[in-house]
């Protein structure tokens, strides 16, 4: 029997190296797998290939589109520290000439032309209505009459301050503000006419509700501030 298996053996040396090269196969399975392994490596770079060529923009598949560049910021330049304050300083100057204004208004006041109340006056025996009433800006409780010529060589300005009731031959204001007459704040009016005898006779000074007269016996003079009066 031994004798018969190894000729069989010489025989067919195929089959029997069958068996082994499958167990040596089965035994080397690691090696054949590594093998395997190590030939699909390439295939397996592919990926990582694929990968990279997409990372490069390699041309597979559709190009991607272009995001939109964003302008540059434009550089702000700063202001400078005068140019900040302008506005500021408009304020302050603007401030400064009303108070400027107001001050010198206060101090020289404008006489300013009205028709309230109602100025007339009687000379010769004829009452006549050709005078000219001036109030000071910012003096509400005086009054300047002007009268068109001197009357009786002395008789054309008058001054008349209702608060304390003091009615004065006064001068034509001289001084001048853009072309108005102004008055100083302070000054004194004029001569006081109550109880002063001109021309022969006294002067006498009322003040109504709604008037106010004095008069000698030269010049009358009448500040009417009845409403129907000066229509």
């Amino acid at each position: 029997m031994a004798k018969s298996k190894k000729k069989q053996e010489k025989r067919s040396p195929n089959r029997i190296a069958g068996p082994q090269s499958e167990s040596g196969n089965s035994a080397g399975l690691p090696a054949v797998a590594g093998e395997r392994a190590g030939d699909a490596a390439p295939a397996g770079k592919a990926p990582e290939d694929g990968g990279n060529t997409a990372e490069n923009g390699a041309v597979e598949g559709p190009p991607s589109e272009e995001t939109p560049k964003k302008p540059a910021p434009v550089p702000v330049v700063p202001a400078s520290r005068l140019r900040r304050a302008l506005p500021d300083l408009i304020k302050v100057v603007f401030a400064l000439v009303v108070i400027g204004v107001a001050a010198a208004i206060w101090y020289q006041p404008p006489l300013i032309k009205r028709d309230f109340p109602r100025v007339t006056y009687r000379f010769g025996g004829e009452w006549l209505a050709d005078a000219a009433l001036y109030r000071p800006l910012a003096v509400p409780t005086r009054y300047y009459v002007g009268l068109p010529r001197k009357l009786a060589g002395r008789y054309q300005w008058f001054a008349v301050d209702r608060r304390r009731e003091v009615a004065a031959l006064a001068e034509e204001p001289k001084r001048r503000i853009m072309g108005r007459k102004v008055i100083k704040r302070g000054e004194p009016l004029g001569l006081d006419l109550e109880f002063r005898k001109l021309d022969g006779s006294e002067w006498k000074v009322f003040f109504f509700e709604d008037s106010i007269v004095f008069s000698n016996a030269v010049l009358a003079v009448r500040l009417d501030a009845r409403r129907d009066n000066a229509k």
